[in-house]
């Protein structure tokens, strides 16, 4: 019994002084993705909608489009949004300095083009 509970002494010893010797850790850094250029959104002309389409980016580690997924819809410009969002360029998120796959939120408001001013 004596020597289990040396054996046990021994091993909270050394894990208590490995744990001491362990650097600490830094909290991670994150930096988001960045919108390097956009493309010009055009209200489509066979449409009298008007609202917000949300669309879903998802950039990859190469700063490349990868899938844009449509939150909220409006049947005739949610195809012009898309587009639009297609042509855009991207800087990919970065953790701790290295790029990463990332998804972003993008909305587009298209205004009621027969409102009077």
């Amino acid at each position: 019994m004596r020597r289990l509970n040396a054996t046990l002494a021994l091993l909270a010893l050394c894990a208590t002084l490995s744990l001491a010797q362990r650097p600490e850790e830094k909290p991670a850094r994150l930096q988001p993705v960045e919108i390097v250029s956009t493309a010009e959104l055009i209200y489509p002309v066979n449409s009298v909608a008007f609202g917000t389409v949300v669309l879903q980016v998802t950039i990859s580690a190469d700063g490349e489009i990868e899938a844009v997924k449509v939150i909220k819809d409006i049947k005739s410009l949610t195809p012009e949004a898309t587009k639009c969002v297609r042509k855009w360029k991207f800087r990919p998120a970065e953790l701790n300095g290295k790029p990463v796959r990332a998804t972003l939120a993008v909305a587009f408001t298209f205004n009621n083009p027969f409102r009077n001013p």
